[in-house]
């Protein structure tokens, strides 16, 4: 057997799971733990660089730690930069500065799903600043605090499709208007429609050239066009220069003093 017919039987298998969740299990919220756990399992832990996680939560920034997004299926965070700040297996939070992506997970996509995926995502893609300890010149022992501008997180969306004879133009077509109508920073870097496609927003590097073009791959080898780009967005993901640490200070309100001179 050839690798790209093994590929093919490895999607049909994950459809056949997948549809056996959705017609034995009645409870929604049951039906959704168990979608999740599979396409994590099988699509996101194996293909994540060392050192990056996923794990179901919420994200903060420093700026308003109380007001946390809304639950992502799947935050990727980089484990190395730091952990989460309350970590339970069913719902995290993270801090920005870990969040290195986004996936949310669905059994019956469809155009209006899609759209309340995307839209739950863009709160965690406005987050604007990461905050750091940075070396102090000269010093071996102090620090500056120091803010930058956020890098946007990955995002992705995998799901079965609500009709299987939904049309890969029209799943391209949607994926482009709903991104045209909610504007940046919206961006989603890849949706995979379980035995539809792998569709992919074309990036930019200029803003005369057009926003939100649609590409990907509609073929049997649209599985392995997801995992490979999944790994891609996070091989690229920059890590901390040596020495400098995230700072989650000001995460939770406190007072500090010397207590022993």
């Amino acid at each position: 057997m050839s690798l790209a017919e093994a590929i093919k039987d490895t999607e049909e298998s994950l459809i056949k799971l997948l549809n056996a969740k959705r017609s034995g299990i009645d409870d929604r919220t049951g039906k959704g733990s168990a979608t999740e756990r599979i396409v994590d399992e099988q699509l996101l832990i194996p293909h994540l660089p060392p050192g990056f996680r996923s794990s179901k939560g919420a994200v903060v920034e420093a700026a308003n730690p109380n007001k946390q997004s809304r639950a992502i299926d799947r935050v990727v965070y980089d484990h190395s930069a730091a952990s989460p700040l309350l970590y339970d297996e069913a719902h995290s939070i993270f801090p920005l500065e870990a969040v290195c992506g986004l996936v949310e997970i669905t059994m019956n996509l469809d155009a209006t799903k899609l759209k309340e995926d995307i839209e739950r995502m863009v709160s965690v893609k406005a987050m604007k600043k990461r905050r750091y300890l940075v070396p102090l010149p000269n010093s071996s022992t102090k620090v500056l605090r120091a803010e930058q501008d956020a890098l946007s997180p990955r995002s992705f969306i995998v799901g079965l499709p609500a009709d299987p004879s939904w049309s890969r133009s029209t799943i391209a077509a949607a994926l482009r208007r709903i991104q045209q109508d909610l504007g940046p920073p919206t961006h989603v870097h890849g949706l995979y429609v379980i035995g539809v496609g792998f569709f992919q927003t074309v990036p930019i590097d200029s803003p005369s050239e057009p926003m939100y073009r649609i590409g990907g791959w509609t073929g049997p080898d649209r599985l392995f066009r997801f995992t490979t780009g999944f790994r891609l967005a996070f091989d690229r993901w920059s890590t901390l220069p040596p020495g400098w640490s995230v700072d989650l200070q000001d995460c939770v309100t406190g007072e500090w003093a010397i207590l022993a001179e």
